[in-house]
């Protein structure tokens, strides 16, 4: 989080794991990331989401991310 990239994404898809944690899922989002200076590129990514800020996370919406910047493919919604 502290030395990852600021981004942003946009959710293509969103999908259940099956898989809790706290009442929470993991879901998998395909995601189309944008950090200034690369051009989009996409990236499927497994993350546990609050049951309670899953709404936000809808085909369409835009979301900030952090970008590992050693590997563009791993990142994280911030």
């Amino acid at each position: 989080m502290t030395t990852g990239r600021q981004g942003t994404a946009t959710v293509t898809a969103l999908r259940d794991t099956g898989l809790t944690v706290n009442d929470d899922p993991q879901v998998e989002l395909d995601l189309d990331v944008s950090i200034d200076g690369t051009p989009v590129y996409p990236v499927t990514h497994r993350q546990v989401i609050s049951r309670l800020a899953i709404a936000g996370f809808r085909p369409g919406a835009t979301v900030p991310v952090r970008v590992d910047p050693q590997d563009p493919r791993t990142l994280v919604l911030a």
